[in-house]
């Protein structure tokens, strides 16, 4: 794999599929909190206003992710806040999973779970890239092609 195809795989299929994620689980989360809250477990897990300020978080970097994606750029200070966006909240949601006692639903913690994974693979992902751009060079728009 070369560093061109590295960073377009990363932009027109990891980042916007997290990107679509993003803007849906925002959007659940914003505007539907308490079906969101019931669909996970023995209800209320959390506030309505802590779902929302989840979910327009989701939305913040959606809309971020939408911009990066239409200019066709992401260096590597792009994937650094990307991978901090993904690495933060997986520390604080295995807190939740490991340390406290939500009544989920056992598929509810099993999705939390992949979830976790999902977000510590692509924000590794992300470090690997930003590193291997900031030492090869930038990739020019012109040449994703």
């Amino acid at each position: 794999m070369t560093l061109k195809s590295a960073w377009r795989f990363t932009l027109h299929r990891l980042f916007f599929g997290d990107m679509l994620l993003n803007w849906f689980l925002g959007g659940l989360l914003t505007f539907f909190p308490s079906p969101v809250d019931r669909l996970m477990g023995q209800a209320p897990l959390l506030t309505m206003g802590i779902y929302r300020l989840i979910g327009v978080g989701f939305l913040a970097f959606a809309a971020w992710q939408t911009w990066c994606i239409a200019r066709q750029r992401l260096g590597p200070a792009g994937l650094v806040f990307a991978a901090l966006m993904a690495e933060g909240p997986v520390v604080l949601l295995t807190i939740a999973l490991v340390f406290m006692d939500f009544p989920l639903r056992p598929v509810a913690r099993v999705a939390l779970w992949v979830g976790d994974v999902y977000m510590l693979f692509l924000g590794a992902w992300y470090l690997f890239l930003a590193r291997w751009l900031a030492k090869e060079g930038p990739v020019q728009p012109q040449e994703t092609g």
